[in-house]
């Protein structure tokens, strides 16, 4: 057995509501690059990721991790920031 047939897939792409999550500013194709649209889909939280993100009109940028949920047979995108380390100054 290859190390593929031991990914359980829990969602399919076509769950993902991708327009939605584009006009926030996480694009499948750039979690696609970064190696983490697998293990998106296979719910699991993605290592941190640096986000640029537009919420509510402003502009957001945090490191986070990404978690796909199912909510009353909705799938949805958990986004959970990342508190900074301390930096000597």
């Amino acid at each position: 057995m290859n190390t593929v047939d031991k990914i359980e897939i829990r969602f399919r792409e076509e769950d993902v509501n991708w327009d939605e999550l584009a006009a926030i500013g996480i694009l499948k194709d750039e979690l696609e690059e970064a190696g983490e649209l697998t293990t998106l889909l296979c719910g699991e939280k993605t290592g941190i990721l640096s986000l640029s993100l537009v919420l509510l009109g402003a502009d957001v940028v945090l490191d986070a991790t990404l978690q796909l949920v199912e909510k009353r047979g909705e799938v949805l995108l958990e986004v959970v920031g990342i508190e900074p380390a301390e930096t000597d100054r």
